[in-house]
């Protein structure tokens, strides 16, 4: 999913939860999953994401309806879907070499 798509996820959902359309770029906003009195979170809309920076929550559209709705994942993606036609799940990565974890040299087993 690229992120014109998530882009586009995120803007159903904030306009489903009567939430305020963001502008391009890094803003403050008030946390989705938390009742908040000041901005506590930022929201990138080109990228499709949020961070709350009091509660640590964030995430893309799916979060946000996990958040408000107590939902697992799947249930977030199929709600989306049902408001959307499209759905937020992205494919799982494959681990590859690159993204192992990283061992310490002293620490790895000599072959």
């Amino acid at each position: 999913m690229n992120d014109e798509q998530h882009e586009r996820l995120l803007l159903a959902v904030l306009d489903h939860y009567g939430l305020p359309e963001p502008r391009y770029g890094e803003h403050p906003m008030k946390c989705p999953a938390h009742d908040d009195r000041v901005a506590s979170a930022s929201i990138n809309r080109g990228k499709g994401l949020w961070h709350c920076h009091a509660c640590g929550a964030g995430g893309g559209a799916a979060q946000i309806v996990m958040a408000r709705e107590g939902m697992g994942f799947k249930e977030a993606s199929a709600f989306i879907a049902g408001i959307t036609g499209e759905s937020p799940q992205m494919p799982v990565k494959q681990r590859t070499r690159k993204n192992k974890r990283w061992v310490p040299p002293r620490l790895r087993r000599s072959a």
